[in-house]
């Protein structure tokens, strides 16, 4: 009836559309017009699933592979916080790879390649190196160490949120940060003793307040980012260097790697997948395109709305206690929901070239979560269509589906 529909709509309007901005403003959105007939929709459709970008995602899956199971861990600290000394014995330790973008830059210009000219050309004129250059230097430097080392620490990075974002999107999530927590007045002091001896002449009191200042401000938020995303290890790193290795081992000991590396399994189970949400209102048609898309690609197509009545159905265990939350009139945890999704992609990712996550996310929430616990999402195809459009063809439907809802 058109009382419900409107509601539904409006229900849809204020969830789904901060997630169409959100993914939009990833570059991860594809909107179809989707008022058209079903063949000219289709036709749309089509053209996301057959375009020549996904050379270069499959690229990013590939890179994402060859990396699994390898612990990626950013280190950040100030001048003079002791990081260098730390890496050094978890380098030693445990088999990890030390990578400073500063010192692969400086290797590749000495190397004379036509990278390093074209580098050092940049760099003589005063300008800042592209991030996308150290991206691709951190890259390469990984791949060419990923068969022989248990894990990357990428020394001095992010400097900023935007450096750690583009990382994890164009290379490989990083597994965690790890902050070493030092006050200005120690490093400065720590900095100038080194000043005795070191000959460096950033080294002196005016350049080292410049220094903590430029640090402090650019790179507090990378550290408030990732302690939002329960990602950060901070290290109160003022003591002896013993003391602090003993709280730096106690992290790379920790037994939380073991649901760290169940994820990363379930990643590369998944790589070269394609991933994608697939998002509109009632009677946008986006069931009907699905199923195209289904039979043209062979990708599987996943509702969480059907997993959950299948597993209710099915009378498990987890289907009893799901019925129980579902009969008490509360909302099925969004944990037990990523469960359901995450055991239905394994289950298909032998014989499936993709999946479609059919009416997900609802919220940004949700896909962040899903992006976070199970894996990213390669896109978004959103199927546009007015709330008047969506009312006509919910209203025609009534007239044969019997749904209270229509």
């Amino acid at each position: 009836n058109e009382e419900t529909i409107k509601k539904r709509l409006k229900t849809f309007m204020d969830a789904t559309l901060p997630v169409v901005e959100h993914y939009e403003s990833k570059g991860k959105l594809h909107r179809i017009p989707a008022e058209a007939s079903i063949e000219e929709v289709w036709a749309e459709t089509e053209k996301i699933f057959t375009s020549p970008d996904w050379a270069e995602t499959l690229l990013r899956m590939k890179l994402r592979n060859s990396l699994n199971n390898k612990k990626i861990v950013f280190i950040v600290g100030g001048p003079g916080c002791g990081k260098g000394t730390q890496c050094d014995r978890i380098v030693e330790a445990y088999g990890f790879t030390h990578l400073s973008s500063g010192d692969l830059l400086r290797a590749e210009v000495e190397s004379g390649s036509e990278r390093g000219l074209r580098l050092n050309s940049i760099m003589e004129q005063g300008d800042l190196v592209p991030l996308s250059e150290v991206l691709d230097l951190l890259r390469d430097a990984m791949i060419e160490k990923a068969e022989t080392s248990n894990g990357f620490l990428i020394d001095g990075y992010p400097r900023e949120v935007e450096q750690g974002l583009r990382f994890e999107n164009e290379i490989i999530d990083c597994s965690f940060v790890v902050y070493f927590e030092v006050s200005n007045e120690t490093m400065t002091e720590r900095l100038l003793k080194r000043a005795e001896t070191s000959g460096r002449v950033d080294d002196n009191e005016e350049t080292i307040k410049k220094r903590l200042k430029t640090f402090m401000d650019a790179t507090l938020p990378v550290v408030e980012h990732y302690e939002s995303k329960g990602k950060l290890h901070r290290i109160p790193a003022e003591a002896s260097i013993e003391e602090v290795w003993a709280e730096t081992e106690k992290i790379f000991t920790s037994p939380d790697w073991a649901e760290t590396l169940l994820r990363m399994k379930l990643r590369n189970s998944l790589n070269n997948k394609k991933i994608v949400f697939i998002v509109g209102g009632p009677g946008c048609g986006k069931g009907t395109q699905c199923d195209r898309i289904v039979e043209a690609y062979g990708f599987t197509h996943l509702s969480s709305g059907d997993l959950l009545r299948a597993e209710v159905e099915s009378g498990s265990e987890r289907g009893l206690r799901l019925n129980s939350i579902m009969e008490q009139g509360d909302l099925v945890p969004l944990s037990e929901v990523l469960d359901l999704l995450r055991d239905a992609m394994i289950e298909k990712a032998e014989t499936s070239n993709g999946f479609l996550i059919d009416g997900y996310p609802r919220e940004v929430e949700q896909g962040l979560r899903f992006e976070n616990e199970i894996i990213d999402c390669s896109f978004v195809v959103y199927f546009e269509v007015s709330n008047e459009t969506m009312t006509e063809r919910l209203l025609k439907r009534a007239e044969t589906s019997g749904r209270v809802d229509d």
